[in-house]
């Protein structure tokens, strides 16, 4: 498996990936696993600084695996149903000259008990995973990744995405979950901000009605939370739009067209 999205989302070549995800701190917030972390999706200049500020929250963690959530924005094939969660066909994955490793006994594991299947084109489309996993590289180093996207959209799937947490942490207790998720979508000034208003609102409170909002991968969010595997609340992290750090969402009456707000937020003690 090789990549599909540099040079649109983030640099191609090793040396200035290496300078945009250049781990930044050692002393992170959390200290013990399994955490989470919730990172938006777009290109590193809209969100590279976001991404930094989130993954500095688990900058102390040395997990065993890194297990990354992503979402699916196009519908999934008729060919592949009842599946809808989604692993790497290949065993490995190469970006910019460096070889990662996944975890093929779990991915081995899920596939037989649960409706997920190996497909590449579905990563073909998603640049989520690809971009996200240099700075998994540079902040956490694990020893394997378990990259899963898919759509994740009613309470059946919400249910059976839960079991395949807590397989995931019965065999590996040591184990940090990246889930990728922007907090609407592109939308006109003012819903977007109210989306992500209410985004952070049901996200630190763990409200189990997300699918009423416009973000990205709210399912495998939902299934995070009522999982309970995780310890603690979700704290946000960071706050951008168009590439712009606000602290926290603010009001945006001088932005004009489509936007959508790109939160950070990690959970776990």
């Amino acid at each position: 498996m090789t990549t599909y999205h540099h040079t649109i989302f983030y640099p191609e070549e090793r040396e200035p990936l290496d300078e945009a995800t250049y781990k930044r701190s050692e002393a992170g917030t959390l200290k013990s696993l399994p955490s989470a972390l919730l990172l938006p999706h777009a290109a590193y200049s809209m969100i590279g600084e976001a991404l930094h500020q989130t993954f500095a929250h688990a900058s102390s963690l040395k997990p065993e695996l890194v297990v990354f959530l992503g979402p699916l924005h196009q519908p999934v094939l008729d060919r592949d149903k009842p599946a809808f969660l989604f692993a790497p066909a290949a065993d490995t994955f190469e970006q910019a000259g460096r070889t990662y490793q996944f975890d093929e006994a779990m991915i081995g594991e899920l596939t037989l008990g649960f409706p997920i299947r190996r497909a590449a084109s579905y990563y073909e489309e998603e640049p989520a995973f690809e971009l996200t996993l240099p700075f998994i590289d540079s902040y956490l180093a694990p020893n394997a990744i378990l990259p899963l996207i898919g759509k994740v959209e009613n309470s059946n799937q919400i249910a059976q995405l839960i079991l395949a947490l807590k397989t995931i942490v019965q065999r590996q207790p040591k184990v940090l979950f990246v889930l990728s998720a922007n907090a609407s979508e592109l939308l006109p000034q003012r819903e977007a901000t109210d989306e992500a208003n209410h985004f952070i609102e049901d996200l630190i409170h763990e409200h189990q009605s997300l699918g009423i909002r416009s973000s990205c991968n709210w399912g495998m969010i939902e299934a995070m939370n009522r999982s309970a595997l995780v310890k603690g609340r979700w704290k946000i992290a960071s706050a951008f739009l168009k590439g712009t750090d606000h602290g926290r969402i603010t009001d945006t009456k001088n932005e004009s067209g489509l936007m959508t707000w790109h939160i950070g937020a990690y959970k776990g003690v």
